[in-house]
This record gives C-alpha cells, sequence and structure tokens, in this order.
C-alpha cells in the first residue's frame, strides 16, 4: 500500500469501527448463519430427524440429510454471510460520507477518486474478513467435531467464502455509484445480490461434490472482476458524490 492510500485507509477503518451499530448488524448475521443455523442443523441430524431420504427439487435422487448439510446447507449458509457484511459496511462508509458531506474535504486534497475508492474497499474487506474468518473456523470446528467435514469441503468453502466477500464489496461499490439515495441503493442491491442465492442452490443441486461449490465460487469471482471493471469505469468524484 503506497504513502496516498495509508492515511486513506486508515480513515476508512477508524469510520468503520467507530459505528457500533453497523459493526454489529454486520457481525450478527455471520454469528446467526455460521453459529447458531448449523448448530441447530447437526442437533437436527443427531436427534435423527435428517435419517429419511430427502428428494431436492432438481433433482430426481434422494439424498441424506448429511450430504444436504455438507453439500447444499453449509455453501448457502457461508455465501449468505459473506454477502451480508461488506455489503452493510460498504453502504455506511459511502452513504455515511455523502450524508456527513466529508467527501467535500477529500476533493480537496492530491488523491484521486480511484484512490478513495480502494482504500474503501481495502478496509471493507479487511473488516469482513475480520468478522467472518474466525467465525468460519468456528464453523469448522464445530462440523468437523461431529464428523460432517473434510478438507476438501473446508478449502472449497473457505474459496465461496472469499469469492462471496469480494463480490459483496465490488458490487457494494456499483451500488453507491449509480444510486444517489439509500430507497434506490436498496433496489439496486436487490438487483445485484438477490439472484445469487437462488442460482448457486441450483448448481449444488444439479452438480454432486465439492466442485459444485468450487463451480460457485469460481462464478462469484467472475461477477467481482465484472464489477470491479464497471465501477472503475463509472468512476469520478462525482458519482461518489451523488451517485449520479
Amino acid at each position: 500500500m503506497n504513502d496516498r492510500l495509508k492515511p486513506l485507509f486508515r480513515k476508512e477503518a477508524r469510520q468503520i469501527t467507530r459505528s457500533k451499530r453497523t459493526v454489529l448488524a454486520a457481525a450478527l448475521v455471520p454469528a446467526l448463519m455460521l453459529i447458531f443455523v448449523t448448530g441447530g442443523d447437526i442437533v437436527t441430524l443427531r436427534l435423527g430427524f435428517g435419517s429419511k431420504p430427502i428428494y431436492l427439487l432438481s433433482s430426481s435422487h434422494a439424498v441424506s440429510g448429511v450430504y444436504l448439510l455438507r453439500h447444499f446447507t453449509l455453501p448457502i449458509l457461508i455465501t449468505i454471510s459473506a454477502l451480508v457484511t461488506p455489503s452493510i459496511v460498504m453502504g455506511d462508509v459511502l452513504f455515511g460520507e455523502r450524508e456527513r458531506r466529508t467527501l467535500d474535504l477529500l476533493v480537496a486534497l492530491p488523491i484521486s477518486a480511484l484512490d478513495v475508492v480502494l482504500a474503501k474497499l481495502a478496509a471493507v474487506l479487511l473488516f469482513a474478513l475480520t468478522v467472518t474468518i474466525p467465525l468460519f473456523a468456528l464453523n469448522v470446528v464445530i462440523v468437523s467435531s461431529f464428523g460432517y467435514g473434510s478438507v476438501s469441503q473446508t478449502i472449497a468453502l473457505f474459496e465461496l467464502m472469499l469469492a462471496a466477500i469480494s463480490y459483496s464489496a465490488t458490487s457494494a461499490l456499483i451500488i453507491a455509484l449509480i444510486a444517489g439515495e439509500a430507497r434506490a441503493a436498496n433496489i439496486v442491491s436487490g438487483l445485484l445480490l438477490g439472484p445469487i442465492v437462488p442460482l448457486e442452490g441450483l448448481i449444488l443441486t444439479s452438480t454432486k461434490g465439492d466442485i459444485a461449490v468450487t463451480i460457485c465460487a469460481v462464478g462469484l469471482g467472475l461477477l467481482t472482476c465484472g464489477a470491479l471493471y464497471r465501477s472503475i469505469r463509472l468512476l469520478s468524484f462525482e458519482r461518489l458524490y451523488g451517485g449520479t
């Protein structure tokens, strides 16, 4: 990180951690998904409720409750967790800066709009990783302690988490650049993030094994590249300031 970005990065990191409500909201959903929902599913399996064959919508073949947990439920929960955290934080960082009019001060500094965006992305990604990686590690410990995990599954899920975090952060940036207010941002966010989980579910139910998770991770990685490219093309201080 060069000398121009370091002060901006520190400013963005302080701004994120200063908002206790944002930090709590961004950490609550991953904690619920990766710890409590996963734990509830495991308890259900241990009590024998998942012993009967389960038929998925896109498959004519029955699967066990353990298979459903490993190859469908866990990837979906991890994806939702990874999408929510950066989206909440990036929205607060960008729209909060507009409300506080602090971008006026940045315009007067010898920095480019790209410098501002890179600092914001770095701070948001660092925060998202700080929140999700410990929760992911705890999730792996819980799942593995009951014999439902594997090394290949853990690697694939970790790749999926990183890809989902990256896509969420870059798509939130696009939302801020094209949406002038929070209501419009919610609509665009729904269009960009809403289809991800249903499409992932379709892939997971139509493709067997950990390769399905890898396919989802690669797809999100490609979407991230496209979102980042589009963001750079749209980028200007005027759009950062007003989203128009």
